[in-house]
Order: C-alpha cells, then structure tokens, then sequence
C-alpha cells in the first residue's frame, strides 16, 4: 500500500478541478515553458516526469518534442486517471508505491519535476532525490520548478497562508530556501537557480542540477 500523500488540491474530491483551478488562479503554463525552455532537447532523450500529476508538463513537453519518450509517474491513482485521458497513450504513465521508484540505475537522460516537492516530507525529499540521482545516466539532468524562498514580502505572507494547506512540515524545506543544498547531498553538481516566479500563492524557484 503507498504511504499517505497530500492529494494535489489537499483533499482528493478537489482532484478533478486540478487543472481549472491552475488555469484561473496560477501561471503554470508560463512556469513549465520555462522549464521546458532549460532542457534544450535535441529530440531522442528518454525523460522521467517525477510526479507527472494530470500530465500538463509531460505534454507540452511532447508537443514541443514529439521524438523524445516520456514516463510519468505519481502515487495518486485518481491525478493519473485524468492524466490518462488527456495523453491518450501518448506517454507511458505509471503509479508506484512512493517508496521505491521502479526504474534501473541510469535510466533517463533527463528527470522533470513540476510543483511536487512542496508535497513532500523532508525525509522523504532526501529519499526521492537520491533515487532519482540513481536513475539518471551519467550525463543526466534533473529540472524542478517548485515553491521555494519567497521573493518578496508578498510572496512571504502568501506562502505563510498557502503552507497551512500543504502542511508546515512538507514545505518547511521550501520556504527556506534548502531545495537546492538537498540536492547537492543526494550527490547532484552545479545546481543552480536560473529563474523564478512570483505567485499568488508564493516564490516558485526554477532549479537545475546535474549528475
């Protein structure tokens, strides 16, 4: 059985809003194109979205690429259920038990992963982050747009509000800032922060690092 998670909206009836209520209230398309925009794919990578949620990112990334080969993978049955829908076999999509991540070491040229790790508890970041290290080819990158050190007063008193949602714990790691030096532990180099996002419900950070 996986462990207890947050659904994507906290509660899992609010699940199937996922993506009306991002496209009202939050620049998620403008956030992931971002992201998409550091990968610079050459078109034959094969590319793991951690936590692929309702499959946005994964296929604008497909859109944008149609030869690379794409894998999601997330513990939430019913986010994978809309995913399905949408990508209509287009990506693989998988769910796994949030303990183990089924892939052999070196898998994926590149790892993405959108807005996850806020869900996170910290001891599980760290377990999350090696594994996905492990998975990476010896050459892979890994991309995270997720919340992180806000950047602004706003930004600070939104994310205070927004926290009490996802849990004072799981994002602790975030409104701190101390993403990126937990993957430096989990053995990833030149991490860096190339871009960010002021939200309504906080500072989203953009992150790279390599293996």
């Amino acid at each position: 059985m996986a462990p207890s998670y947050i659904p994507a909206l906290r509660y899992n009836w609010l699940t199937r809003f996922y993506d009306f209520f991002l496209s009202l209230t939050f620049p998620e398309r403008k956030i992931k194109q971002r992201l998409i925009s550091q990968l610079k794919l050459q078109g034959n990578e094969n590319i793991l979205d951690f936590g692929v949620g309702t499959a946005t990112l994964s296929l604008m990334i497909k859109t944008q690429y149609p030869t690379v080969q794409i894998t999601g993978i997330d513990v939430d049955e019913k986010i994978l259920s809309i995913a399905r829908q949408k990508a209509d076999n287009t990506i693989q999509l998988l769910r796994y038990d949030g303990s183990t991540l089924p892939f052999e070491t070196g898998s994926f040229d590149v790892v993405v992963s959108s807005l996850v790790f806020h869900h996170l508890p910290t001891d599980v970041k760290k377990t999350v982050l090696n594994e996905l290290h492990q998975v990476l080819k010896r050459t892979g990158i890994l991309h995270i747009a997720d919340f992180g050190k806000p950047a602004s007063v706003y930004a600070r008193l939104a994310f205070g509000i927004f926290r009490r949602f996802d849990g004072e714990e799981n994002t602790r790691v975030n409104a701190r800032g101390a993403l990126p030096s937990f993957l430096e532990k989990a053995g990833f180099v030149s991490v860096k922060e190339p871009a960010h996002f002021n939200t309504a419900f906080g500072t989203v950070r953009v992150i790279s690092a390599g293996k």
